[in-house]
């Protein structure tokens, strides 16, 4: 059935849709009239063959209005402030906020820190630890990444480093208190977690769990602890939520393993922690399910290689000496399959004569190794080498490096 419309109400005189002229003088034409009512139908049967009724969607079009010129004098900072800023380090951002107090609003405004924190997930170097020592930090770029206080001298007493995710880093007390500390080392901003209900032992293995997302605003994090009691030698999983700040023990066990076979803190990632395992296995535990499960690593595992992320997904970096040169094998999926071999550049490395240890992947295609003290990035397509720093002495698996992220996010 038609329906009348009044081709005034769409005339340009005196309509808010009526000024869209540009400088040129040139005006757009008025939304066209719809003299009938649009039909867009689909048919939706109810009862037997013989009883069916055509249900149609009835939609007038021209309640919509008309085109709408979109802006066209963009200013160069605008595009920069909204498409350029949130893809950047903490460390450059800190040093723009002194551009303008526009700037510095912006920056230290609560959603561009959310922003940030979603965009920005590039590894930007590693804490290192040596026994007894205070922390430290190597930047993958100096100029581009860092942070303000390398030893953690703001947290207010000695710590070791334990686990890192996203831009967050976990710290443990050196005291033996199983004090807790969850730290973003770009921004200073800290906390102190409360005290567990379970011991935990003086090393528990760990595994922070942040990931930042869209609907993540508040920047929930949790800090997964798997341990074993003394007298229940199975592996119980307790679990910190900054959500509810309390922890809380998990149904699940693992009666398969003891904590004491965890090589280490864990990897977190995709919702999944990941415990390397003196078995030669992966111990996997799923936050949302609370569920665990035991991958097989690949032979020859052991203090030298390790669990890492690489295009998305699960991998473990084993390097090796073949004759006179190093390679770094990459296995994969659930199985642990043999997924790449690469022999690394003959020339850098020939110098060298010490087992290699990976230690991290940087963004898919930079594999962190270390040779004695010596932190090398080699760059898997281009097949260079880099050394991140120079040191002396043997490494016994004893010095600890965590990945971490130039990321604004807050603790709290």
């Amino acid at each position: 059935m038609a329906t009348s419309v009044d081709s005034k109400e769409h005339s340009t005189g005196n309509s808010e849709e009526g000024d869209l002229s540009d400088d040129s003088g040139q005006e757009y034409p008025p939304s066209p009239v719809h003299e009938e009512k649009v039909v867009d139908g689909y048919d939706v049967f109810h009862g037997s063959p013989n009883d069916r009724k055509r249900i149609a969607l009835v939609v007038d079009y021209s309640e919509f209005p008309g085109p709408k010129r979109f802006k066209q004098n963009i200013e160069i900072k605008d595009v920069v402030t909204e498409h350029v800023l949130p893809f950047l380090p903490a460390k450059s951002l800190f040093r723009l906020r002194a551009v303008s107090k526009e700037w510095d609003e912006l920056i230290t405004s609560p959603f561009f820190i959310h922003q940030q924190s979603h965009h920005f997930r590039d590894i930007s170097g590693l804490f290192c630890q040596l026994p007894g020592d205070a922390p430290f930090f190597v930047s993958l770029n100096g100029d581009a990444y860092g942070v303000p206080s390398p030893s953690l001298s703001f947290l207010p007493e000695p710590v070791t480093v334990r686990t890192s995710c996203n831009g967050l880093l976990c710290c443990q007390s050196c005291n033996g208190e199983n004090t807790y500390y969850i730290c973003n080392p770009a921004t200073k901003d800290w906390r102190a977690l409360p005290k567990s209900n379970l011991y935990h032992g003086p090393e528990p293995a760990l595994a922070l769990a942040f990931e930042p997302s869209v609907l993540n605003f508040a920047a929930h994090y949790q800090l997964i602890c798997a341990f074993s009691l003394t007298d229940h030698p199975v592996i119980c999983f307790e679990i910190f939520s900054s959500r509810s700040s309390s922890w809380r023990l998990a149904d699940t066990e693992c009666c398969e393993l003891d904590a004491s076979k965890l090589n280490g803190d864990g990897l977190f990632m995709k919702g999944v922690a990941f415990w390397e395992t003196s078995a030669g296995d992966i111990l996997a535990f799923d936050l949302n399910e609370e569920q665990y499960g035991i991958l097989s690593l690949p032979l020859g595992s052991g203090p030298h290689g390790a669990l890492a992320e690489m295009h998305g997904e699960l991998c473990y970096i084993l390097p090796h000496r073949r004759g006179y040169e190093y390679n770094l094998d990459i296995y994969g999926d659930m199985d642990m399959n043999l997924k790449h071999s690469i022999s690394l550049d003959g020339d850098f490395f020939s110098e060298f004569t010490e087992k290699m240890r990976a230690l991290a992947c940087v963004n898919s295609d930079v594999v962190i190794v270390n040779i004695g003290r010596i932190l090398i990035a080699y760059d898997v397509k281009a097949g260079k080498a880099e050394v991140l720093r120079s040191g002396t002495g043997t490494d016994d698996g004893c010095v600890r490096y965590l990945p971490y992220v130039n990321s604004l996010v807050h603790v709290h």
